[in-house]
């Protein structure tokens, strides 16, 4: 008898966020447990009419490629998918060989592309590092930049027990300014065993903040001096009472005269990072500058002092990045998103996003504060998934 096929798993795409999100996480987790997946009215609440862009078209071919998946409308603009991987797909050659290229024609999120494939990447299991590059946006508006993913992602990740990913940026791609591509290397070592369960709830105290400067090159000093500032008038509301806080600027030229980032990165007593940033959106008119400088560094210092008030373990962003990690761990993994007013503050759009297609995929639930009891996925062997199959083949043989 032919072995009877599951029917693919409905997610409707204007679900909460109703954005990327919830594709890259849908396919991510489709590819690891060969679980067809419809997504319908894809980014449905984006404007321009929604359906795939050519960031999510990458990420998806790439990860079917990987997952030996049939593909039903693989296109740009295509509101509807259907993903269906094989149900014991080969290790790809080219992650076998450790050495994987994504490539993009305009500067999409490279960042992004990663959030899609990371998982697949860390629990395939590979048995030697995978040089991952990708071409497209270091630093593009709505995605994380590059700064971020490099100084606040990997290490967190580190932090709940993934092996350090490495990364080399090549050159800066932005999507402010005059558009160009750039291009990225990350280092990412396999999983070779389950990921034990992992416990966010001690943040400790801040020790350090980091500010990383793309700008203008005349606008250093103006960066360095608004920065000093506030890190003198704000020093308790940062710091605490920490004796001898670390302060460390760093300065490079955007090569473009619109083109202005700033992140701030504090890193506490137990390892923990919480960041902010922000790629300057605004308006950017010769005469008009003088402004521009001293706003940045209110606002993202504003940001990260909430994140630090609010006592949490990770910083909004961090939060959602951690959701897959909870849903394939072994055992039950807390992560403290901090309190307002004496109650759990609640997680962001995007996090719910990745809860509801963990939930919706692997069966998993979160709890109010944080908590989920992973599924268990192990590397490589599959353990989770033949323990599935079994229970599914005894549920048919019961119906029949």
């Amino acid at each position: 008898m032919a072995p009877i096929r599951p029917q693919p798993i409905h997610l409707e795409g204007t679900t909460l966020e109703g954005g990327g999100q919830l594709l890259r996480i849908a396919l991510g987790l489709s590819s690891l447990t060969n679980k067809p997946i419809t997504i319908t009215n894809i980014r449905g609440k984006r404007s321009g009419g929604g359906g795939l862009k050519a960031q999510h078209l990458t990420s998806m071919l790439w990860l079917g490629q990987a997952s030996n998946a049939r593909i039903g409308g693989a296109g740009l603009k295509s509101k509807e998918v259907t993903f269906t991987p094989n149900t014991l797909p080969a290790l790809h050659s080219d992650i076998a060989a450790g050495h994987v290229s994504i490539g993009q024609s305009t500067p999409g999120s490279i960042n992004l592309v990663l959030q899609a494939v990371l998982p697949y990447l860390l629990f395939c299991g590979a048995r030697e590092p995978v040089r991952l590059r990708i071409t497209g946006g270091t630093n593009v508006s709505n995605s994380p930049s590059y700064d971020y993913v490099e100084q606040v992602l990997f290490p967190m990740l580190a932090v709940v027990g993934i092996p350090l990913i490495t990364s080399t940026c090549h050159s800066r791609g932005w999507s402010t300014g005059s558009t160009r591509l750039g291009s990225a290397t990350f280092t990412i070592t396999p999983l070779t065993t389950t990921l034990p369960a992992f416990d966010l709830r001690d943040r400790g105290r801040i020790e350090s903040v980091r500010a990383t400067v793309l700008a203008p090159r005349d606008t250093e000093q103006d960066f360095r001096d608004n920065l000093d500032l506030m890190f003198e008038k704000r020093q308790s509301r940062i710091f605490g009472d920490t004796s001898d806080p670390q302060i460390d600027i760093t300065f490079e030229p955007s090569h473009h005269e619109k083109r202005y980032y700033l992140l701030l990165v504090a890193t506490t007593s137990t390892g923990i990072k919480l960041g902010r940033d922000w790629l300057y959106d605004g308006g950017v008119r010769a005469g008009k500058t003088t402004q521009i400088v001293p706003n940045i560094v209110r606002k993202v210092s504003d940001d990260l002092i909430a994140e630090i008030e609010h006592g949490g373990c990770v910083d909004e962003w961090m939060r959602d990045q951690l959701v897959v990690f909870q849903a394939l761990a072994e055992g039950a993994s807390q992560v403290d998103g901090g309190r307002r007013d004496d109650r759990p503050l609640e997680p962001s759009l995007h996090a719910r996003t990745g809860m509801w297609v963990a939930e919706k995929v692997l069966g998993v639930e979160f709890g109010d504060e944080g908590a989920c009891e992973g599924v268990r996925f192990v590397p490589e062997s599959g353990e989770w998934r033949k323990e599935e199959l079994v229970t599914k083949a005894v549920e048919t043989l019961q119906l029949s």
